[in-house]
């Protein structure tokens, strides 16, 4: 164990160490902070008049006609002010101030004046003019219909008799009030968490993984580990490097989320008030302490396995551009695993397949984190799987220690399957 703890210290101090290990994490968590605070930046400058001449994203023009024009209470649902609020990020001008008939509308929109636009004469059916070049333009359309059903219903409404308009009003506001009883699980808070936990890991794998593959080949190159293998176990020397470099891409990753985390506490009160979208974002999460538990198990003991398997893969060649090609195993795994985490996560993939998949060392942290996370896994289920990911873990850092020392003797020739094989059996 001291051995061990001497080359992962060693490792951890050699990457954690270094001027531009430290430059970028700096960089890139002040980035990650001015990414949170970027609503709030922009807000500001709009709010004291910087770039108040800027165009709007999306320009829209309404003109009503017919009986539509002739209705105050209609025409009420279709002024600039009532279509902003239905659908923000749009302004919308009224075209009937602006002398614009029916024809023109066609017009402006071919010339660019206006990207969307409203003709309404009455009844359900009304003209969308936009560019078929944008399918952004024809996002707004079920708003649209939305408020033409209304105006519909309302001026039909009005020419009921009298007594029977104020029952026809409470018929038609009537809606629906759903009585949402989950059972099993709770996948619409927690979805977001699954995805975003699954990305995560293996982007951490993809970037950090790269850093135990260099890591091995690096002293293979410069023949240290040929003095190492005197010193200390195969076994030492694997797990200590292995940890000891994962441990600082992890460092680094912490302080990312860690200078995320700050970004959304300081943003999370403006979120609020504005109502963005990342408040209910979070605000829906149903996060607990044990959920939190289990995703982390799983982060780590899925970065570890991988990690291992890289490091034992490198140690079969000698140079960085053979490693580029050895690594395309693990790629496709990881990519798999996080194909089949997905597919379990939407709820595609059978959940008979889902649960003899989560057990299969190399897509267990993806599938059983969709499993715990939608509810289809018990937390017993959830302990077996960690046990038989840290046994798949234990077995790969052992048989890459294996590996290790075979590089050893085999330096400058990338032995074939069939000669590691045979050195294994008899390390």
């Amino acid at each position: 164990m001291k051995k061990i703890l001497t080359v992962l210290a060693f490792e951890y101090k050699g990457f954690t160490g270094s001027k531009t290990f430290r430059t970028v994490t700096i960089i890139l968590a002040a980035l990650l902070l001015i990414a949170c605070f970027l609503p709030q930046i922009i807000a500001g400058f709009k709010s004291v008049g910087v770039g108040a001449d800027m165009p709007e994203r999306t320009k829209g023009v309404v003109l009503l006609g017919g009986d539509a024009a002739a209705d105050p209470s209609v025409a009420a649902l279709f002024t600039p002010d009532a279509l902003a609020q239905a659908a923000a990020g749009v302004a919308w001008t009224d075209g009937a101030g602006e002398g614009l008939t029916e024809a023109d509308l066609k017009a402006r929109v071919e010339d660019d004046t206006y990207n969307i636009a409203l003709y309404y004469e009455g009844g359900t059916g009304f003209d969308f003019i936009a560019k078929g070049n944008s399918m952004f333009n024809y996002s707004y359309i079920d708003f649209l219909s939305a408020i033409v059903k209304q105006a519909a219903q309302q001026a039909a409404i009005e020419g009921l008799p009298q007594d029977a308009q104020e029952e026809a009003a409470e018929i038609a506001a009537m809606e629906a009030v759903p009585n949402v009883v989950a059972i099993g699980g709770d996948a619409e808070s927690n979805y977001w968490v699954g995805y975003l936990i699954m990305m995560l890991l293996f982007y951490m794998i993809m970037m950090y993984g790269q850093f135990v593959s260099t890591s091995v080949v690096t002293e293979k190159t410069s023949k240290a580990m040929e003095l190492l293998i005197t010193a200390a176990r195969p076994i030492d020397l694997m797990v200590g490097k292995v940890v000891g470099v994962g441990l600082a891409g992890l460092t680094q990753f912490a302080a990312l989320v860690c200078a995320a985390a700050v970004g959304i506490a300081l943003n999370m009160p403006y979120w609020k008030r504005s109502g963005s979208v990342f408040y209910d974002l979070f605000a829906s999460s149903n996060l607990s302490g044990g959920l939190v538990a289990f995703l982390l198990v799983f982060f780590f003991l899925g970065f570890f396995l991988y990690a291992f398997f890289l490091a034992a893969l490198s140690s079969t060649v000698s140079r960085q551009e053979e490693a580029a090609t050895i690594i395309t195993l693990p790629m496709l795994l990881l990519s798999a695993a996080l194909g089949l985490g997905f597919l379990t996560l939407l709820g595609i993939l059978p959940k008979a397949v889902a649960a003899v998949v989560s057990y299969v060392p190399f897509f267990t942290p993806w599938v059983m984190i969709s499993r715990f996370t939608v509810g289809d896994a018990t937390p017993l289920g959830a302990a077996i799987g960690a046990v038989v990911l840290a046994a798949g873990m234990a077995l790969i850092a052992w048989l890459a220690a294996k590996i290790y020392r075979v590089g050893v003797m085999m330096y400058g020739t990338r032995p074939s399957l069939k000669q590691i094989f045979k050195l294994l059996k008899r390390a």
